[in-house]
């Protein structure tokens, strides 16, 4: 039986993946840092072993991938906000390149043979001169996060050229569904659930709407994911999007239409990015010739999202995501 890894597996990707892989036969093993909180997708696969792991502790590392031997590892561990790191870019780094060095050292000297699968970064491309942007880009990052995601992902195809390690590079854009945080499709839906919970104040603040994004609902990321894992060629970059882009504007105006209540939109400058590009958008060939499409329209992720908002009966605004 093979056996599968996921840095990071009760986070927003980590426990989707999970899910998408529990199917396949193989012995699945997932990590957590914090003891793991509702996951994204409901409780975690009953296949999967949870394995207590700071990503920053080359030596546990080590001990892990020595004691389980895995075939396969997709590494989702990592600070994931572009918010957080700029208050604290050392941690970011320390987690995100260190963490990744840390396994890829592992790797190298116990099971040289593992295909890794590292979850990059659309941001890492930053104010792109093309759009839909391809992988061939320059890699030009505007925030500490996408900075230490870019570097993670040039060391882990120097671990492929230097030492033959199966690396593959995936450069995720927009993934969102329900249990995301930090998205506007979230923030926006937090804020119409919690709006429809009430009776008074129906205003809903908003940050920047005229930028372009790339939306894609994370269980056809997944799918992109684990087809890249399966398919995809060692040492190559891969982006995960859908391939067109859509204005912050169009989302919001779709979900206010689904309100049970008439709302009212009002700007918000602490909803502003110290850095936001005016468009981030994936060129998906490469993923398209693996055999793979997007199946799930963006209007049903965003009345899923909604509807598990409501759930919640959220009684505030929820806070500027970070």
């Amino acid at each position: 039986m093979s056996v599968i890894l996921i840095t990071g597996g009760s986070g927003f990707l980590g426990s989707y993946l999970a899910r998408g892989l529990a199917d396949t036969g193989a012995e699945l093993v997932t990590t957590h840092f914090h003891e793991p909180r509702r996951a994204a997708v409901g409780a975690p696969p009953t296949a999967a072993r949870p394995e207590a792991l700071d990503i920053r502790d080359g030596a546990a590392v080590r001990r892990l991938i020595e004691r389980i031997r895995p075939d396969v590892v997709y590494h989702f561990a990592g600070q994931a906000y572009v918010v957080p790191s700029w208050d604290d870019p050392a941690g970011t780094f320390d987690v995100n390149l260190s963490g990744t060095l840390h396994l890829l050292e592992a790797l190298r000297r116990v099971q040289p043979r593992c295909r890794v699968v590292f979850a990059g970064s659309g941001t890492e491309y930053g104010e792109p001169t093309e759009v839909p942007t391809p992988e061939t880009a320059a890699l030009r990052p505007t925030s500490p996060y996408a900075a230490s995601k870019a570097a993670a992902d040039l060391l882990c195809f120097q671990y492929f050229a230097s030492f033959g390690l199966p690396v593959l590079r995936l450069r995720i854009f927009g993934t969102t569904g329900i249990g995301k945080r930090g998205d506007v499709c979230n923030d926006f839906a937090s804020q119409v659930a919690a709006i429809e919970s009430r009776d008074d104040d129906a205003r809903m603040r908003v940050g920047a709407l005229d930028r372009v994004r790339d939306l894609l609902d994370v269980r056809d990321a997944v799918r992109g994911m684990i087809r890249v894992a399966d398919r995809g060629a060692p040492g190559e970059a891969y982006n995960i999007g859908r391939g067109t882009g859509v204005e912050i504007r169009e989302v919001l105006d779709r979900l206010v239409e689904m309100a049970r209540r008439r709302i009212t939109v009002e700007p918000d400058d602490q909803r502003l990015r110290r850095v936001d590009e005016a468009a981030h958008v994936a060129e998906v060939s490469r993923l398209r010739r693996l055999g793979w499409t997007p199946e799930i329209p963006l209007e049903e992720t965003l009345r899923e999202i909604l509807g598990d908002w409501r759930t919640r009966q959220p009684t505030a605004l929820a806070a500027t995501p970070p």
